[in-house]
């Protein structure tokens, strides 16, 4: 898009500069000011636009092209990447979770992300995904018996990617994989202080008889003591 075209990029505060250059950029790109494949201004002009020096948009502009959002062509310029590499998206849910003031917000994400989930496999999910979820909470049972923390945290992670997968939209389960690599340190600590009596099995059962069941007066309940224990340690 040419420069007179597009919006006007927002000048750069004083605060993680890097950071804000590169999240004025991305964002920039998704709203479409720059296409797949098309030259970005000039470093002057980028530096008088946002306001900053050239160390930080040069360190900016290096994180971009380790990303794949970027490519730097010497002696010729900058240029947005014919294919934006996944982690674009990646890094503006981590931005988004970030941004988030408290750990109520937090959860109350997850909640809405989890019943989402739960409601859409309902409608989708196969008898090959039931068993394959019903044998994930058949070995998390059976890592909590023999206290394999290590075990119990796979099998965890696993249900929750499983349920994901069965959902078969590829956008809302790329949104929810990415969210979930950020809820993953709190789920693998939550199972870790919960072992000796860890409910996980049991929660991760009635999420998968609520939904061979359809019983969608129940997911809201189901999700929410599913998070109850997990609340505690964000």
């Amino acid at each position: 898009m040419a420069g007179n075209d597009r919006k006007r990029l927002e000048t750069i505060g004083q605060k993680t500069i890097v950071d804000q250059i590169i999240n004025t950029l991305t964002e920039s790109i998704i709203r479409g000011d720059y296409k797949s494949g098309s030259k970005l201004p000039s470093e002057f002009e980028l530096m008088e636009e946002l306001q900053v020096s050239r160390n930080s948009l040069r360190e900016a502009m290096k994180i971009l092209a380790t990303m794949g959002i970027v490519e730097i062509k010497r002696g010729d310029g900058t240029y947005i990447c014919s294919q934006v590499n996944p982690t674009l998206f990646d890094r503006l849910v981590y931005s988004m979770i970030y941004d988030v003031s408290s750990s109520d917000e937090l959860l109350e994400l997850r909640q809405i992300l989890d019943e989402s989930t739960v409601q859409l496999a309902m409608s989708k999910i196969t008898p090959e995904e039931v068993e394959k979820l019903q044998h994930s909470i058949d070995k998390m049972k059976d890592a909590c018996k023999n206290q394999d923390v290590e075990q119990m945290q796979t099998c965890d992670l696993e249900f929750h990617m499983l349920l994901i997968d069965s959902c078969k939209n590829i956008f809302f389960i790329r949104i929810l994989k990415s969210v979930y690599s950020i809820f993953e340190k709190s789920i693998v600590e939550n199972v870790r202080k919960e072992t000796v009596d860890s409910k996980a099995p049991l929660y991760h059962q009635r999420i998968l008889d609520c939904i061979v069941n359809k019983d969608y007066n129940t997911v809201h309940e189901v999700v929410a003591e599913s998070l109850a224990t997990w609340r505690e340690r964000v």
